[in-house]
């Protein structure tokens, strides 16, 4: 590819840097229906933007698209959506282009052809039902509201049908494009485009591959910046933000491929400890090995009915294994749905070993063991997690945050897992606290 790209626009060139043309030549390519750019700070996001809705609008007007499917520059709210594009839209789209002025109050711009491309606000997303949509690019991806995508924007590009070369197609494009902001639905819509489906496609730039930003510029930047928050917005690294709870995990430095090894001639099978959080319909349990003396996370039971449904699933997967259990202390008193046993008795029942104090521990104390083996002082990683067997307790581990009063979160429901795996690793590995003695001075 050439040092730039210039787009075919009746009306003045727009040229790209290579990386930005890289992502704007895969538009509308059947292998990349829904495209991730994941880039940092001063990447030229915006400017690739404005390049991405004139080829829509043109294109809309080439291939008879439905006037009723719209064109749509989406930020997570309104106000900065008007702040950030709308002078730029207005750009954008050349007066010729358009059937009248545009429309300061809706934001809003009207072609020729009947097409209309508008900005909008994902956080009132509920308002913004009705339409359908030809062509969608989401800025700021890593903040919006997840469901507004999932429930509004996905839907209304369903619909879209246009002709390219006599072919019908059916369904809009998008293009979402963003600063990480920890492993969010950013993250996982970034590894849907690097393989995961097949009509996905992702790409990952720094800062300094958009060619806007000089390296002395960069370094200044390193200098003044935690290292976290600099590989974040400059270098588009996936971190653990801030308020995460397990600040101290890393899928890649705390990942393990260890799995449960089965018995083998003249060598036992794997001993299993599993810890286990009482839920009504969503019990977790995280299984782990020991080896050399330290825990690995190597497979995971979530949204669990109950417990006996949690006895039966454990002894069809793990037949053979000794079994201990580190459950949640509240198990002596909560009786399973139509049992008349506690879950504890049902568990020493099943043949388990059962390994549970009178009371939990205190919350800070489970947090703090688990992020001492996560990473200590020296950089030891002694906790590790196989976070292909472990998907949804690694997705907790990195997404579990502190709500505003300072509480571990309990609405997103990545308390459970993460309760179930610290269970077990504060019984055996707990921060031990130095008691002080007080006695009488003698003189």
């Amino acid at each position: 590819m050439s040092p730039s790209q210039t787009t075919r626009f009746s009306e003045g060139p727009v040229v790209l840097t290579p990386k930005q043309a890289n992502i704007y030549v895969w538009g509308w390519q059947k292998k990349a229906r829904f495209r991730d750019a994941v880039c940092g700070r001063r990447f030229g996001k915006t400017f690739l933007g404005k390049a991405e809705i004139r080829r829509a609008a043109r294109l809309a007007a080439e291939w008879g698209v439905s006037v009723e499917d719209e064109i749509w520059y989406c930020a997570p709210t309104f106000k900065q959506a008007k702040r950030v594009f709308w002078r730029r839209l207005k750009q954008a789209i050349p007066p010729s282009w358009r059937a009248g002025k545009p429309n300061e109050t809706e934001c809003s711009i009207t072609t020729k052809a009947g097409h209309v491309i508008r900005i909008v606000g994902l956080d009132a997303y509920d308002n913004l039902r009705g339409s359908g949509l030809f062509f969608a690019l989401v800025d700021e991806w890593a903040d919006c509201v997840y469901a507004a995508w999932e429930e509004v924007l996905r839907p209304m590009l369903s619909t879209c049908k246009f002709v390219i070369n006599d072919e019908q197609r059916v369904g809009g494009h998008a293009l979402r494009i963003g600063t990480p902001k920890g492993f969010n639905h950013c993250y996982d819509s970034y590894l849907d485009g690097q393989g995961a489906e097949p009509d996905h496609k992702s790409w990952l730039y720094t800062s300094v591959d958009g060619g806007n930003v000089p390296p002395e510029e960069i370094e200044a930047a390193r200098r003044k910046m935690d290292p976290r928050t600099f590989r974040q917005e400059y270098l588009a690294s996936f971190e653990n933000y801030q308020g995460v709870i397990y600040y101290c995990f890393d899928r890649r430095t705390n990942h393990t491929d260890d799995t449960v090894q089965p018995a083998k001639p003249g060598v036992a099978a794997d001993a299993l400890h599993i810890g286990v959080d009482f839920n009504v319909a969503r019990m977790a349990a995280v299984v782990f090995v020991i080896r050399d003396d330290l825990p690995r996370a190597v497979d995971e039971f979530v949204d669990v009915f109950d417990t006996p449904a949690l006895i039966t699933k454990i002894k069809e997967r793990y037949a053979g294994h000794s079994i201990t259990v580190y459950p949640d202390a509240s198990g002596q008193n909560r009786k399973s749905s139509n049992a008349s046993e506690s879950d504890l008795s049902l568990l020493r029942a099943a043949g388990f070993t059962v390994v549970v104090d009178a009371t939990n521990p205190g919350v800070k104390d489970r947090i703090n063991s688990v992020n001492a083996m996560l990473c200590n002082t020296y950089g030891e990683r002694r906790f590790l997690v196989n976070t292909n067997k472990c998907q949804k307790y690694t997705v907790a581990l990195e997404r579990h945050i502190y709500d505003d009063k300072g509480e571990p979160d309990k609405k997103g429901g990545f308390d459970h897992a993460n309760d179930a795996g610290g269970y077990f690793i504060v019984k055996r590995w707990p921060i031990v606290k130095r008691v002080a003695v007080v006695s009488n001075l003698r003189m």
